[in-house]
């Protein structure tokens, strides 16, 4: 009860529903303390956390993403933020969201399996937490999937989990961020708002249906000014990702075309319990809370959590 609280609510909130569920009088205090010895063991075991299918996955997903965490002064020491001030004030965590995918709805759009999505999160480096990821898609079915699809934004490292940890994956850009950064584009050649806006969906709709080079073309001689800095960058990021973005393929396959599973994650499994008004963390005790949250959250991983005896928080 007590961890389950602590996963939920702030400690002192925390203290008041033992009190009203159960009788139970617990300082607030104590319930961090425990949270705090919990939150190793819980991490080590979502890893080992397998899968609820009786039966190979037809799709298999993994997707990961990170979010900023408010950190007490002592933990940002160093570290650069984007703030005007050049300060940090939070640090990022990283989540990885892994489910699976069986059918798909009468329009032919995919559907995530129910009691198929488990979570695990880290402060590690990405090379440390790509291997983490990988354990744990290995522990809930990957090697007998019959397709592996690996959902990520623009970000470096994302992308470099994918090519050393899940090699097999098919690779696909989150199509709601590539489709922002179609967005920058035309408003960086056309200054006029409204014209802006219409090449911007007639972009998307190329995008959609992964006439790449024809939205390049269009965008490459809009003008007969070389392209500026922030044209250039959007096309660099459309190039860079080009492989990612076969949409229409994706689409066929009746495959998930957005990371919106992890996003949602980030909000639910951090945010609403690490992000709240006037919380500040030190990494133990955010990544406590987060394990259990993702203990918590993840199908089947409450259960696995307090399946073997915590020897080292008795």
């Amino acid at each position: 009860m007590l961890g389950r609280t602590a996963a939920q609510l702030p400690y002192m909130e925390s203290r008041q529903q033992l009190q009203e569920l159960a009788g139970l009088t617990v300082d607030p205090s104590q319930i961090q303390r425990l949270a705090q010895l919990l939150g190793p063991p819980a991490q080590a075991r979502l890893v080992t956390l397998p899968g609820l299918a009786s039966h190979p996955a037809p799709q298999f997903y993994v997707s990961v993403d990170g979010t900023g965490v408010p950190m007490i002064r002592a933990e940002l020491e160093g570290r650069q933020g984007r703030d005007p001030d050049g300060q940090a004030h939070t640090r990022e965590i990283k989540l990885a969201a892994i489910f699976t995918q069986t059918v798909r709805d009468a329009q032919g759009r995919p559907i995530r399996d129910p009691q198929s999505t488990t979570y695990l999160a880290s402060f590690v480096s990405s090379d440390e937490f790509g291997v983490q990821v990988r354990q744990a898609a290995q522990s809930r079915g990957l090697s007998q999937a019959e397709q592996v699809i690996f959902l990520g934004d623009g970000a470096a490292w994302v992308w470099e989990i994918a090519r050393t940890c899940f090699p097999q994956a098919v690779q696909i850009l989150d199509y709601y961020h590539a489709s922002q950064h179609v967005v920058t584009l035309a408003k960086a050649i056309y200054p006029d708002a409204g014209t802006a806006q219409n090449w911007a969906v007639r972009w998307q709709s190329l995008l959609y249906d992964s006439d790449l080079d024809v939205l390049l073309a269009e965008a490459r001689t809009a003008t007969d000014l070389p392209p500026t800095e922030a044209v250039q960058r959007e096309l660099d990021y459309l190039e860079r990702n080009r492989a990612r973005m076969d949409y229409r393929h994706y689409r066929a396959q009746g495959w998930f075309i957005g990371s919106g599973v992890v996003e949602a994650g980030c909000k639910r499994v951090i945010g609403q319990r690490l992000k709240q008004s006037g919380m500040f963390w030190t990494e133990p005790g955010a990544i406590a809370v987060a394990s259990l949250r993702c203990a918590l959250l993840s199908a089947g991983g409450w259960d696995h959590l307090w399946s073997q005896p915590f020897l080292h928080a008795a």
